[in-house]
């Protein structure tokens, strides 16, 4: 352990000392239901967080965690975009970091008032799930070409819009009522006096993005939220204007061409970030191959 805590804080062993990223045997595996070894996961968090378990483990906030959520979330994106630079397994074993994340911040939860744990969060995912894909888990049943990916993505869409203005019509009546409250006869409908009404629907698609989300990231994600409103020439031209006044950030310019990038990636459906940190690492790769003409152990450099 040092200074600031252990660069891994994780139990790395399950019931019987089994290592935790080796698969189970026949006898481990006989009869098993997928997802029970999940309940031992729990049961291991609890124990390093209680009374009497692990100090380190009971000292932690959401706050500390924080940076070792984002330190393993990239070592999974390391093994993903790279799996033949790791060992096999890898990529089992950055995913029970990343678990470990999950459970304890869940196992904080419990601690918290009003408490949560781990079940409000798989709670949260099957309910996410059920209500966006109506054609597994609905009344309606399947769609009409189940194949269709496009179809289903566009069905996605349509209940997220759908869940974001039933939850923004909650949001007004509640702002309304807090209104009517204060001030007795006043018009609730008057959005200008509304310091909190919606923002404008092209504003819309920077709105809950992570404000830690790697630039790349977020305009990639501003750019397929504005594409799939058809609001896509209407950003385009605010982030021109951005790069036109007089006052613009410097390099506003050259940010504004990797903007046009992301707007091409995204057409091709490639996630730019990915794209760029898997050139980065080939080339990385590259320039330390010893065969490489030009390279320092190379006999006819």
């Amino acid at each position: 352990m040092g200074a600031d805590g252990p660069r891994r804080p994780a139990a790395r062993r399950g019931a019987g000392g089994r290592a935790a990223g080796r698969p189970m045997n026949a006898e481990e595996t006989a009869g098993a239901v997928p997802g029970h070894r999940l309940l031992r996961a729990v049961a291991v968090m609890d124990a390093l967080r209680r009374r009497g378990g692990d100090a380190w483990s009971a000292q932690q906030t959401h706050q500390s965690l924080a940076r070792y959520l984002l330190e393993e979330t990239y070592e999974v994106l390391d093994v993903l975009e790279d799996p033949q630079a790791h060992a096999p397994g890898a990529v089992v074993d950055e995913l029970g970091d990343l678990l470990f994340q999950i459970l304890f911040h869940a196992r904080i939860g419990l601690d918290e008032d009003p408490a949560w744990g781990i079940d409000d969060v798989a709670d949260a995912f099957i309910a996410k799930m059920e209500r966006r894909n109506p054609h597994v888990f609905g009344p309606e049943g399947a769609l009409e070409h189940p194949e269709d990916v496009e179809a289903i993505i566009a069905q996605w869409h349509a209940v997220k819009a759908r869940e974001k203005a039933e939850q923004t019509a909650r949001e007004q009546a509640r702002r309304d009522a807090r209104r009517e409250a204060a001030a007795p006869g006043s018009s609730p409908s008057d959005a200008d006096a509304d310091p909190g009404r919606e923002p404008a629907p092209v504003a819309e698609h920077f709105s809950a993005i992570p404000s830690r989300l790697p630039a790349l990231q977020t305009a990639a994600k501003a750019v397929h939220r504005a594409r799939s409103a058809g609001h896509l020439r209407e950003l385009l031209a605010a982030a021109d204007a951005v790069v036109a006044a007089e006052d613009a950030p410097e390099g506003a310019d050259l940010a504004r061409d990797m903007i046009a990038q992301v707007v091409a990636a995204e057409a091709r459906d490639v996630d730019p970030e990915s794209a760029l940190r898997a050139l980065l690492s080939r080339t990385a790769r590259e320039l330390a191959d010893p065969t490489r003409p030009g390279h320092p152990g190379d006999a006819r450099a």
